[in-house]
């Protein structure tokens, strides 16, 4: 690691600072605090002790913060055959039977990332297929989205899943002819029996995974995430990693809501945490995602006899959480996808107790939603948290399955028009943890290269978007006095950019390079062409 010297002064620089629309050339730190910014801070004599470093008109941002991470989970994806962006079954499964003779004799094959939307051939995948790669392994895939996977016949005995299984509340198990499970299972209350067998990480193998997550996120300049990881033990991690003060990330931590009745016995409050890890509030699942075509509609999926999704979690069983939640002054971030669940939660949000603290209640992912519901939205004063990278990998599933209601799939240019606060993310390991890629989406509006453009009125411009991955999610969390913003009194968390990302074409932007990743005054990150 590589540490500022105490009293640095920088200048020659583009700096977005994130106050009132500031621009600035110069700042000046002190330790691990920005202690002055402005312009030409350089030429003048109260900094004449500081050691003073050139930028060459690089720019500089606040460091980028992801909103929506499952941060500890993405740890563990470095252990698991990823599946993502192959484009037939068979290229799945040959993949999958490599992977699997690299593994222990009855060790679990483990991956992630397949979409038979992707496949060229759209074939659904069964058990049997699996089973005959496997090497008599049990196995699970998870679908990119996360809220459908697929296993073979070894897994579903030993989560004891038969002919007999009834679906779950909020699940579904697909089944065959002849009524025996297929191995695809919807939602996590279908495929948790099989996913709690999985065993954990050894810790020395956990402290690696997560080192290279940290490397990753370093690399794409990132200084802090919110987390909603779904395994128990993970906060109890992450509380052992901040006290031997190798967290790495300012993390602001969502629990799952069947946490409650522990968060209720020990007492555990909003704020509660100290610099690097803080308790945020919880979070609950409404419906499923577009990909499994689970995310709950007002009207069914094209093509389709009679599906409108799946309901999670009904109206009263959230509001149940809330009233809990309320107790111990924690806000909800609720999943909600398609337009039925984002009414549902608005639903819910309506009759919760109010929060008095200064927390605010969240929509995770706010995909599909009806106008009339946005001016719910802004009334309630809720935080739309979003990801923009999943706008452009979702173009052809929206159209294929939700047709000209497309049209109110990530309306960022509606939201921020009407004055609703949004707040940034990449659902990682769903897609890249990557700020720059999720600016020039939400810029952008189409793949890289692409010129197919969705729905090109609900662009946004660069510092809009900029703004989504830096004091949107500061706001988010109730931390915008100290998050989010390069002013004096805040903490060194900056990034320092290849090119001008507010000035640079939209097509390039996904072009621009971190150059260098400063965290509470450590150079985390440094390209190797630049010298600090």
């Amino acid at each position: 690691m590589i540490i500022l010297k105490n009293k640095v002064l920088l200048y020659n620089a583009k700096i977005y600072t994130q106050f009132d629309n500031q621009v600035v050339n110069s700042m000046a730190l002190d330790k691990r605090c920005i202690v002055a910014i402005g312009d030409n801070l350089h030429q003048g004599p109260r900094f004449r002790n500081f050691s003073k470093i050139d930028l060459k008109k690089k720019t500089i941002v606040p460091g980028f913060v992801d909103a929506h991470t499952h941060f500890h989970y993405f740890a563990q994806s470095f252990c698991k055959v990823s599946l993502d962006g192959l484009d037939s079954l068979e290229k799945c499964l040959s993949k999958i039977k490599t992977f699997a003779t690299t593994l222990k004799k009855n060790e679990w094959v483990v991956g992630e990332g397949y979409s038979v939307d992707l496949f060229k051939k759209r074939i659904e995948p069964n058990k049997f297929m699996l089973d005959k790669v496997s090497g008599g392994r049990p196995v699970i895939m998870f679908t990119k989205d996360q809220h459908s996977s697929w296993v073979n016949s070894k897994a579903l005995s030993l989560a004891g899943i038969n002919s007999k299984t009834k679906d779950p509340e909020g699940g579904r198990i697909e089944k065959l002819n002849d009524g025996a499970p297929s191995g695809i299972l919807r939602e996590p209350a279908a495929y948790s029996s099989v996913s709690d067998l999985l065993p954990e990480p050894a810790p020395s193998q956990m402290n690696r995974l997560y080192q290279k997550a940290l490397d990753w996120a370093y690399q794409k300049g990132i200084t802090g995430v919110h987390s909603f990881d779904g395994n128990p033990g993970a906060f109890e991690w992450y509380q052992q990693m901040s006290e031997k003060k190798k967290l790495g990330l300012r993390i602001n931590y969502y629990f799952q809501a069947s946490a409650l009745p522990t968060l209720l016995k020990n007492k555990v409050r909003f704020g509660q945490g100290d610099e690097f890890l803080r308790i945020a509030g919880i979070k609950i699942f409404s419906d499923g995602a577009l990909g499994s075509k689970t995310a709950l509609c007002h009207e069914k999926y094209k093509g389709s006899k009679n599906n409108y999704g799946i309901e999670v979690r009904s109206i009263k069983q959230m509001l149940a959480s809330l009233k809990q939640a309320a107790r111990l002054g924690l806000p909800a971030a609720i999943h909600a996808i398609g337009d039925k669940a984002v009414s549902n939660v608005l639903d819910v949000f309506e009759k919760a107790p109010k929060l008095k603290n200064g927390a605010r209640h969240r929509i995770e992912h706010y995909q599909l939603v009806r106008r009339k519901d946005v001016e719910r939205t802004k009334r309630l004063n809720l935080i739309a948290s979003m990801q923009p990278s999943h706008c452009p990998s979702d173009i052809k599933m929206i159209r294929k399955y939700w047709g000209k209601r497309g049209a109110n799939a990530f309306i960022f240019r509606t939201l921020i028009d009407k004055g609703i606060d949004l707040a940034f993310g990449s659902d990682v390991p769903i897609e890249p943890l990557d700020p720059i890629a999720g600016i020039a989406a939400a810029v952008r509006r189409a793949l890289p290269k692409s010129r197919d453009v969705f729905y090109p009125n609900q662009r946004i411009s660069a510092l809009e978007a900029l703004y989504g991955f830096t004091l949107g999610p500061a706001i988010a969390v109730g931390q915008q006095d100290c998050r989010g913003m390069l002013a004096a009194g805040y903490p060194a968390d900056f990034v320092l950019l290849s090119d001008d990302i507010a000035r640079v074409a939209a097509s390039k932007i996904y072009d621009i390079k971190v150059l260098a990743t400063i965290l509470d005054g450590d150079i985390k990150y440094c390209d190797s062409s630049l010298k600090l």
